[in-house]
């Protein structure tokens, strides 16, 4: 009886573990609810597909999912051509934009991206002062002299530019908001219901399409 009540046991885990991939294949996202539509589609580099999150610096949700991207980036980032792109609203300044562009030209984008936020949420400092950028960019590892010289450079002016030309060809208007090839637009807080989880299912599925 015994060895009879391992072999069903045996027999339903092998069912489930056949199951389970193919339940997850089959998900397809719903416009919606799961997504947003982008018309007309932004174009995108060839290649891998791409996803594009854009994001605010003094978002506190933007922080809090910060830690899930960079966990299941370690694991999946080889997959998809993946950009941080941060955007400003109202009278904020885009210096924080530009300290994390000078610093990506610089090979440090990932680095100061996590410093920027740690030194808003955790450290209360002026993100938008620049001798404290200076400070933060200096913690994250990049050349101060590097540093200075890049901030109000023509390639940084220009990042600065395409990053607020790209969020209204997304008809992004919150944030944090994950861009899927450039034709689905996936809200953290509506679409994926502020779970990491369901985030990452969503876009997954989606750039598989």
């Amino acid at each position: 009886m015994a060895l009879l009540r391992q072999t069903i046991a045996l027999f339903l885990l092998s069912l489930f573990l056949t199951i389970a991939p193919l339940q997850a294949e089959t998900f397809t996202p719903q416009p919606g609810t799961d997504y947003a539509p982008i018309v007309p589609p932004v174009p995108v580099p060839a290649g891998k597909p791409e996803i594009v999150e854009v994001f605010n610096f003094k978002c506190p949700h933007c922080y809090d999912l910060h830690p899930h991207l960079e966990a299941w980036l370690k694991n999946n980032g080889d997959r998809y051509q993946y950009r941080s792109m941060p955007v400003y609203w109202g009278r904020q300044t885009d210096l924080p934009l530009r300290a994390f562009f000078a610093a990506e030209f610089l090979g440090h984008g990932p680095q100061m991206k996590s410093a920027i936020f740690k030194a808003y949420f955790e450290n209360n400092l002026n993100i938008e002062d620049i001798h404290e950028l200076e400070y933060i960019a200096e913690e994250a590892g990049v050349d101060a002299g590097k540093f200075k010289s890049q901030l109000q450079s023509f390639g940084v002016s220009s990042k600065v530019a395409q990053a607020l030309s790209l969020q209204k060809a997304y008809g992004v208007n919150g944030t944090p908001t994950l861009v899927v090839n450039g034709k689905y637009q996936v809200s953290f807080g509506h679409h994926a219901k502020g779970d990491p989880k369901r985030l990452v299912a969503i876009i997954e599925a989606l750039a598989a399409q």
